[in-house]
């Protein structure tokens, strides 16, 4: 008699993996019932796990949001611009609060997030963290791309990164504001000209 080998059992996803996953439907469930419309049993449910899985990986809620706020900061450009010169990662980085679709899960969660900041304040000091360490790393890029000859001399670096922020930051509000691909563009190309300026002054 022939014997059938046993079929192979499913791997189970990782705990890295487990977490991204219950990240990504927290984007998704967010972005269509907003933050204090969201539940736990009903991410749990999306992501077909129980909420006994999501209390293991993240403990509660609160720190399920924070953490998926702190990952969603962390764009992909963040991780693959170092070999690109510092003008190149400063674009990078100002193009993208360039919106995606205004139907799409992250800008719909980012959005959320940043109206529940009003309220909430371990939310709001997340933000404000995230901004400060923007305000350092594209002071740092603005100061390198003067050094490597990209952009001219400036009075003071940390000025420009400030100013280029609130631009972009501006730029986001009006998108959220004023959503569809039209305007999206339009965006998109009020940022070319900024830098175009930012380069070349004289011709501002």
């Amino acid at each position: 008699m022939k014997i059938k080998a046993n079929a192979p059992l499913k791997k189970r996803p990782g705990r890295t993996q487990r977490r991204r996953d219950l990240l990504g439907t927290v984007y998704t469930v967010i972005s269509e019932s907003g933050i204090e419309g969201a539940s736990m049993r009903q991410i749990a449910d999306r992501a077909n796990v129980s909420t006994g899985t999501i209390n293991y990986h993240f403990g509660s809620k609160q720190k399920l949001i924070m953490a998926a706020l702190q990952a969603a900061h962390l764009t992909p450009a963040e991780g693959d611009s170092s070999a690109d010169s510092p003008l190149a990662q400063l674009k990078i980085f100002a193009f993208s609060h360039i919106f995606q679709p205004s139907t799409d899960r992250f800008w719909r969660f980012w959005v959320n997030c940043a109206a529940a900041g009003i309220r909430n304040t371990e939310l709001r000091k997340q933000q404000n963290r995230r901004l400060e360490k923007q305000q350092i790393l594209w002071t740092r890029l603005v100061e390198e791309a003067v050094r490597a000859g990209e952009l001219p001399s400036f009075p003071g670096a940390r000025v420009i990164a400030e100013h280029l922020m609130i631009f972009t930051h501006g730029l986001v509000m009006r998108q959220i504001l004023q959503p569809g691909n039209e305007d999206r563009l339009h965006c998109e190309k009020l940022l070319e000209q900024y830098f175009e300026a930012l380069e070349h002054p004289q011709q501002a």
